[in-house]
């Protein structure tokens, strides 16, 4: 089962979580998403498991495995350059630490670029 746990957005966690990605997506009114991860993530078919969601939910997506683990400002900046290059509305991080506070910065600056 699932739990949700909202703050300043809602975000899931336990068994099942991944299943409410599409949901949130559509209820949200994205048009694509970026999803934002590492090669070993991919590799290992982790992030297979919520990229085939959005594909069997229809759902519009680029994927970008660039992130490295103890990222650095350059990775941010590329992560940026592809979120807009993707043209994406939304981003999904998917992993630990590195995946999660690049793709925070990622969206920071894409949503407020004077902090660029």
């Amino acid at each position: 089962m699932a739990n949700r746990m909202i703050l300043n957005e809602t975000s899931y966690f336990g068994k099942g979580a991944i299943e409410n990605v599409p949901t949130e997506f559509k209820a949200r009114g994205f048009k694509k998403a970026a999803v934002i991860t590492d090669k070993d993530l991919v590799k290992f078919e982790v992030a297979t498991k919520v990229t085939k969601l959005l594909e069997e939910a229809g759902v519009d997506y680029a994927l970008y495995d660039g992130i490295v683990p103890n990222p650095t400002i350059q990775n941010v900046k590329d992560g940026l350059a592809f979120v807009k290059e993707a043209q994406a509305d939304c981003i999904i991080a998917i992993g630990g630490g590195s995946p999660i506070d690049t793709a925070k910065a990622i969206a920071i600056i894409a949503t407020n670029p004077e902090f660029s």
